[in-house]
């Protein structure tokens, strides 16, 4: 049964609680649902709350499908622990974290290279693989050939005189755009590209995907606008 102090267990967010749980229904092989809650309600009696507490945090399992319902079962309180689930309990919170980041709201473009990198705990390949997205498609808007690469493809891309350069833009704006692109490009790809890169925090990756993302979508704009339907 989970090994934490009555106060823990209501004083815990739901998630943390949950991470907790989850790694004690690996560790047990518990498979009843039901019986879990109940026999955390026994252990908790002294502690008023404790057992909403521990029944909340297998729903919030439950909704995220760390948890789910047994194949073949017939009792309904019968679950198993996902291959999702098994993920987040060996790498725990900060790996959930990360890993909801990506679920929905990325291009479509950047999700299809960078969730199963992430799922696989690649963390640095989904990056660059990311930013390795965002430089072909540079490419491609602005009719370079492969011989333009990296900050210099930016940099063209995007500098006086540029293709993908919107002259209607202020001068600022117009450089900015070029410094965002070469600089996200330079700190985000260049590094993975010549060395091996570890990310210690799992959401400063997630974060730098979303950014990969963020480009993405500006270079949408950027196709509208050369097919001239602006922005």
């Amino acid at each position: 049964m989970l090994k934490l102090a009555p106060g823990v267990v209501v004083a815990l967010p739901v998630d943390q609680l949950g991470i907790a749980l989850l790694r004690d229904l690996v560790a047990s092989g518990e498979w009843n649902e039901y019986n879990y809650v109940l026999g955390a309600q026994e252990a908790y009696r002294s502690q008023p709350g404790a057992a909403e507490a521990i029944a909340e945090a297998m729903a919030w399992l439950r909704a995220r499908a760390l948890i789910a319902r047994t194949p073949g079962q017939s009792n309904p309180d019968a679950i198993f622990v996902t291959r999702t689930g098994h993920r987040v309990a060996t790498n725990g919170l900060a790996f959930y974290s990360a890993t909801e980041k990506l679920q929905g709201g990325l291009h479509s473009l950047i999700e299809n290279c960078a969730t199963p990198q992430f799922l696989i705990g690649k963390y640095e390949l989904g990056v660059f693989d990311s930013m390795k997205a965002v430089e072909i498609r540079v490419r491609e808007l602005g009719g370079f050939g492969h011989d333009e690469t990296g900050v210099d493809l930016m940099n063209h891309a995007f500098g006086p005189g540029g293709p993908l350069r919107d002259p209607a833009a202020v001068k600022g704006e117009q450089e900015g755009m070029r410094a965002l692109f070469t600089g996200c490009y330079a700190v985000l790809r260049n590094p993975p590209g010549h060395r091996a890169v570890d990310y210690d925090d799992v959401q400063e990756a997630a974060e730098a995907v979303h950014t990969s993302s963020m480009l993405m979508r500006i270079l949408d704009r950027v196709e509208q606008r050369l097919k001239g339907g602006r922005p």
